[in-house]
C-alpha cells in the first residue's frame, strides 16, 4: 500500500460541499493500493467529511497558501513540520491538491526525497502565478481542465523551461438519482411557498462569481417573465451581502431573489430550479455547473475558462460572450419559456456527466497518475542512486 501525503488549504472551515473533489477521490481510491493523508491548517466541515470516509487528517498548523514574505518564518517552520509528517506516515508520494500550497509540496519532497504532483484548479493565471508556486519543480502537473493548463503551457515556452509531465483529469462527481420523469417543465416547479414560478438558480458569491451581474441580468427579463424567482446559494461576508441586497432593491428585483446562505446538503436546491445560471469570470472546471448538469439542469454561462469543456454549447446549454448581459438574458428566457428545449438540455447534460465527469472515472486517473509518477520517480533513483533530486524546471529563478 502506498501512502499519499496531501496538502489541503482550508480558507472557510464553515463552507463545504457533499461533492469536495477531495473526499470524492477518497472514496473512489483503492484503498489495497493508496492510502490517502491528508494535512489541513485547521479543523472544518471538510475534515470531518474526510474522516467520516475513513481518511486520516492531520493539522498543520500555518499550511495556508504561499506567500514570498513567508519565506522568513512561516514558511520554513511550515515545511518542517510537513516533512515530519512525511516521514511519520511513511508517505512515498505528496500531492499539492492546490497550486497554492506547491512551495510546501516542493519543499517537503526536496527533504525526504519524494515525488510530488501539482493541482492546477485555475485558468487564466498570469505567468508569476507559475513562478511564484513552483509549479514546474513538480514531479507532475494535473490540471482539471486544459483551460487550467493553457496558461501554465504558455508561461513554460515562454520562459523556455522543459515542461513536466502533464495531463488533464477532469473533476469526477458522483451522479445523483433522479426520477427525469417527475421532473416539472420551467413554470412547474417550486420553492418554498411560491409554487408555479421558474426559478432560476446559482451558487457561489465570492467576488469572481460576479453575482451583481446575474442581478442585473434579472432585471432584464422580469418585466417579461414577472413570476420569475432567483436564489443566490452561498456564504458571504454581512456588509456583501447587504451590498447585493441593496442592488437588488435598486434594480427593482428585491421581491424575486432569495439568499438563503451556505448550504451542505444540495440536492433539493438543484430541484428547485428550472435553469442554472454561472455568471463567472473566470474558472478552471466548475464544480457547482457539474452539479447542476448532474442534476439535469441546462445551464447558461459565459465562455470563460474551462466552462466550455463541461457545457456543450446548444446541446446541453448555453454560452455566451464574455460579459455579454444582453445576450445571456436572453439565453436564460429561451430556456425559460421554452420547456421542451430545457428538458432536452438538461437531461443531455446529466448523460453527459455520467460519460465524462464520473467521480469513478477521475479515481481511476489519478490512480493511473500515482502510478505512473512513482514509477518514473523509482526508474530515476536506481539509475542514479546517489544524485539529488532534479526536477523539470529546478534551475528556474525563485524568490
Amino acid at each position: 500500500m502506498v501512502p499519499l501525503l496531501v496538502l489541503q488549504t482550508l480558507p472557510q472551515p464553515s463552507v463545504f460541499s457533499p461533492n469536495n473533489a477531495l473526499v470524492t477521490l477518497s472514496k473512489r481510491l483503492d484503498r489495497s493500493r493508496f492510502a490517502m493523508i491528508v494535512s489541513v491548517p485547521r479543523e472544518g466541515l471538510l475534515t470531518q467529511a474526510l474522516r467520516e470516509v475513513g481518511t486520516p487528517v492531520y493539522r498543520v498548523p500555518g499550511l495556508r497558501t504561499f506567500r514570498r514574505h513567508d519565506a522568513l518564518w512561516r514558511f520554513p517552520v511550515v515545511a518542517i513540520r510537513l516533512a515530519r509528517l512525511a516521514r511519520r506516515v511513511r508517505a512515498r508520494l505528496v500531492v499539492s491538491n492546490h497550486a497554492e500550497l506547491g512551495p510546501f509540496a516542493d519543499a517537503v519532497a526536496r527533504l525526504n526525497r519524494l515525488p510530488w504532483i501539482c493541482f492546477l484548479r485555475q485558468a487564466d493565471r498570469p505567468p508569476r502565478y507559475y513562478e511564484k508556486y513552483r509549479v514546474a519543480r513538480a514531479d507532475a502537473v494535473v490540471g482539471v481542465s486544459e483551460a487550467a493548463l493553457s496558461a501554465y503551457r504558455a508561461y513554460l515556452k515562454e520562459r523556455r523551461l522543459v515542461g513536466n509531465p502533464q495531463r488533464v483529469i477532469h473533476t469526477g462527481i458522483d451522479v445523483p438519482k433522479l426520477d427525469l420523469r417527475r421532473r416539472s417543465a420551467p413554470g412547474e416547479r417550486s420553492i418554498g411557498s411560491e409554487k408555479h414560478s421558474p426559478v432560476i438558480g446559482t451558487v457561489g458569491l465570492r467576488g469572481v462569481k460576479r453575482p451583481e451581474l446575474l442581478l442585473e441580468i434579472l432585471s432584464k427579463i422580469r418585466h417579461r417573465t414577472p413570476a420569475i424567482r432567483c436564489i443566490f446559494i452561498g456564504g458571504a461576508e454581512p456588509q456583501e451581502l447587504a451590498r447585493l441586497r441593496a442592488l437588488a432593491e435598486r434594480l427593482g428585483v428585491s421581491d424575486s431573489v432569495n439568499f438563503p446562505g451556505q448550504q451542505r446538503e444540495m440536492d433539493t436546491w438543484y430541484e428547485a430550479m428550472n435553469v442554472y445560471a454561472h455568471t463567472s469570470r473566470s474558472e478552471g472546471l466548475p464544480k457547482v455547473v457539474l452539479e447542476a448538469m448532474a442534476h439535469a439542469l441546462p445551464v447558461v454561462a459565459f465562455r470563460v475558462g474551462g466552462i466550455a469543456e463541461a457545457v456543450a454549447e446548444d446541446e446541453t446549454g448555453f454560452l455566451c460572450p464574455e460579459g455579454d448581459l444582453n445576450a445571456f438574458a436572453g439565453a436564460m428566457e429561451h430556456l425559460l419559456t421554452d420547456g421542451v428545449l430545457a428538458r432536452r438540455m438538461g437531461e443531455a447534460g446529466r448523460i453527459r456527466i455520467e460519460h465524462h465527469f464520473s467521480a469513478r472515472a477521475m479515481g481511476q486517473d489519478m490512480m493511473a497518475l500515482f502510478d505512473d509518477v512513482l514509477r518514473e520517480h523509482d526508474n530515476r533513483r536506481s539509475v542514479s542512486p546517489l544524485k539529488t533530486r532534479q526536477s523539470p524546471g529546478s534551475d528556474e529563478r525563485t524568490e
